[in-house]
């Protein structure tokens, strides 16, 4: 069953809607999370404690029936720059993106690694690109 919900995320992730989105949907269904239980529960959903992971289930099979999830996906964006729910290129919904597909390519553990890689960096740099992901670890 996480096999599956993983692949609803991947794909829903990369065609339908961004971390800032999947956040703001999830805040309106009553499931609020901050940034990194979030970030882990869509790039590991087995990980998640039981308890939530029926309804992150829920939400995630369902989405097309959820109001709250439809008002939040790119599809309706005409300018992504202007509202940064739908903003693709967003750098915590690009690194999301790129470690589901080392996660689905090469495992979790080169996931996992390549992520405390780039936060470590992100950590040095001037301007943070993941503040919000930088206690993940």
């Amino acid at each position: 069953m996480m096999d599956k919900l993983f692949l609803e995320s991947y794909l829903m992730m990369n065609m339908e809607i961004t971390f800032a989105g999947v956040r703001a949907w999830f805040d309106m269904a009553g499931m609020v999370m901050d940034d990194v239980p979030l970030f882990r529960a869509l790039l590991l959903p087995e990980k998640m404690v039981i308890e939530d992971q029926a309804e992150f289930t829920r939400l995630i099979i369902y989405r097309y029936e959820d109001v709250f999830y439809q008002v939040n996906r790119t599809c309706f964006s005409t300018d992504g720059d202007a509202d940064p729910l739908r903003d693709e290129y967003d750098p915590i919904h690009q690194l999301l993106i790129r470690l589901m597909n080392t996660l689905s390519l090469s495992g979790e553990q080169n996931a996992m690694i390549d992520l405390g890689l780039e936060l470590n960096l992100d950590r040095k740099r001037e301007t943070p690109l993941y503040p919000s992901l930088h206690s993940f670890f």
